[in-house]
C-alpha cells in the first residue's frame, strides 16, 4: 500500500462517536435551549440520543446533575469568549470578534439567561457556582478592555474603566430579560441576540479611537457581507 493510498484510507474513516455522556449533554443543551429545563422531560432527552432512559441515568440519576454538568460546559465556553481574543492573531476585527464572542456563547446556550429561576430551583448548588463564573468574567472583560488600550483602539479615563465593565456585563447578562421584560418578545431569535451585540458595542463607542472606529467599522462591513 503506498502512502497516499494509506493516507486517502484514513481519510475514509468515519469519526469516531462522541461518548454517551457527551451526547446527553448535548441533546439535553438543545432541547432546554428550545423549550427551558422545566419543560423537558428525561424521556425526551433520552429518545434525542437514541438511548435509553436507563442509559441515561447511568450519566445523570436526576435532572439536576445533568444541569450541573451542562453549567460545567457554560462556564468553559464563557472562559472561552473572555480570553478569545488573546488566542487570535492581530487582525483588524480581532477585539470586535471578542465582544461578538460574548453574545454567540449567550445564544449557545440561552436557557441559563432565560430560564435562570428555573436553573435554580431545579439544581441550587449552582447558585455559588454562577457567581464565581461571573466575577471571573467581568475580571477577564476589564483585562481585555485594557490590552485594547494598549492596541490603540480605546481610550478610557481610569475612573470609567470599572463602570464600563459593570455596564457591559449587564447589558450581556441580562439582555434576554430586557427583550422579555421591557419588549414583551417571548420567543428569542439570534437576530434578537445580534440587537445586544450592538448594544455592547455602543457602550464602547465613545472611548474608541480614531482607529478603534476604523476597525469597527471594517469588522462590521465583513459581517455585512
Amino acid at each position: 500500500m503506498t502512502g497516499r493510498d494509506a493516507g486517502n484510507r484514513a481519510k475514509a474513516l468515519p469519526k469516531p462517536k462522541p461518548k454517551t455522556r457527551a451526547r446527553i449533554l448535548d441533546a439535553a443543551r438543545e432541547l432546554f435551549n428550545e423549550r427551558g429545563p422545566g419543560n423537558v422531560t428525561t424521556a425526551e432527552i433520552a429518545e434525542a440520543v437514541g438511548i435509553n432512559e436507563g442509559n441515561l441515568y447511568y450519566h445523570f440519576q436526576r435532572k439536576e446533575q445533568l444541569l450541573e454538568g451542562l453549567f460545567g460546559e457554560f462556564a468553559q465556553a464563557l472562559h472561552a469568549a473572555a480570553t478569545a481574543y488573546a488566542a487570535s492573531d492581530d487582525g483588524p476585527t480581532r477585539y470586535r470578534a471578542y465582544l461578538t464572542g460574548w453574545f454567540q456563547t449567550m445564544w449557545e446556550w440561552r436557557f441559563f439567561y432565560r430560564d435562570g429561576a428555573m436553573v435554580f430551583r431545579l439544581a441550587p448548588e449552582l447558585k455559588p457556582r454562577l457567581k464565581q463564573v461571573s466575577d471571573d468574567g467581568q475580571g477577564l472583560t476589564r483585562r481585555a478592555l485594557e490590552e485594547m488600550q494598549r492596541a490603540g483602539l480605546l481610550t478610557i479615563p481610569a475612573d470609567r474603566l470599572d463602570p464600563l465593565v459593570t455596564n457591559a456585563w449587564i447589558v450581556s447578562t441580562y439582555w434576554i430579560d430586557y427583550l422579555r421584560s421591557r419588549r414583551g418578545i417571548g420567543e428569542v431569535t439570534r437576530a434578537h441576540v445580534d440587537w445586544g451585540a450592538r448594544q455592547v458595542m455602543n457602550l464602547f463607542q465613545p472611548y474608541l479611537t480614531p482607529r478603534g472606529l476604523a476597525e469597527a467599522e471594517l469588522g462590521a462591513a465583513r459581517e455585512d457581507g
